[in-house]
Formats: C-alpha cells, sequence, structure tokens
C-alpha cells in the first residue's frame, strides 16, 4: 500500500469519525418513592380496560380513562433497593401513568392536551390499573423551578 493511498484512506477515516452522530446524552437519574421527582410533558388521557380483568374479557370489563404525560425527553429511574416494589431500575422511560390525588381531581381536567411541569412520587406500576411501567403520585402541578432532567 503506497503512502498516498494510507493517507487517503486516513482522511476518510477521519472525515466519518468527525460526521458521526454523537450518542444522546443521557438523563440523570430520577429516584423512586419517598423522594419527590419534577417531570415535564404533554398530559393526555387515553381509554383502557379496567376492572374487573383489564383487558381479559373486554365484554365485561369497565372502561376508564387514563391520565398519561408524555415525556418531553425520556427518564431513567433508579432502584430502591429497600422497597419490594421499586427495587428494579428502569431507563428509557418516555411515558408515565398520573395519579392525581383527590383534591386535585376537579382541577385536572385544564392541564390536559398541555405541556406541564409535574411533581411527586415515582413508583413502579404494580397493580392491574396502572398501565405503564412508572407511574407518578402527584403532589403539585407546575411546582416552581425546572424538571430535574
Amino acid at each position: 500500500m503506497t503512502l498516498v493511498l494510507k493517507c487517503r484512506l486516513a482522511m476518510v477515516f477521519l472525515i466519518l469519525l468527525a460526521t458521526a452522530p454523537l450518542p444522546a446524552q443521557e438523563s440523570e437519574w430520577l429516584a423512586f418513592h419517598p423522594s419527590v421527582a419534577r417531570i415535564q410533558g404533554k398530559l393526555i388521557r387515553i381509554q383502557k380496560y379496567g376492572q374487573p380483568s383489564y383487558g381479559e374479557n373486554p365484554d365485561k370489563d369497565e372502561k376508564v380513562e387514563v391520565a398519561i404525560l408524555i415525556l418531553k425527553s425520556p427518564i431513567r429511574v433508579k432502584a430502591n433497593t429497600a422497597s419490594s416494589v421499586n427495587n428494579q431500575s428502569v431507563t428509557n422511560v418516555s411515558f408515565v401513568q398520573i395519579l392525581f390525588p383527590p383534591e386535585m381531581v376537579k382541577t385536572q381536567e385544564k392541564y390536559f392536551d398541555q405541556e406541564i411541569v409535574l411533581a411527586g412520587n415515582l413508583m413502579r406500576g404494580y397493580k392491574g390499573e396502572h398501565t405503564t411501567d412508572v407511574v407518578m403520585q402527584v403532589k403539585a402541578v407546575n411546582p416552581t423551578g425546572k424538571p430535574l432532567y
């Protein structure tokens, strides 16, 4: 292989290296309950099958509306090894089921189809009524401060 050919190959390699896309920056780790996390995204509602069998017998199951936050960017949530439920980390979470407390149920309507920030406790979805891998029990809507990711 001649010196000219080696130089050309090296130049092609450098050009390819310089134009290769960089890996996406990973978000900071959030934590499961009892920590409070802030997440941002668009709040939507979807219809799912509820009790008694959550879709196994659609003719007999109730249809329920579920609040889902489509996140502005994916999150990672670190395991809580002291918990029997939240003991596994999850990554690349793009949507979270939102559970509003009873005192917010009447006011939650105004937040649908909007970009919002929510503060609350994250937990693994483990019950029949949980429709996503990660669920948030909301403490505040549009809290002061930026999302923690």
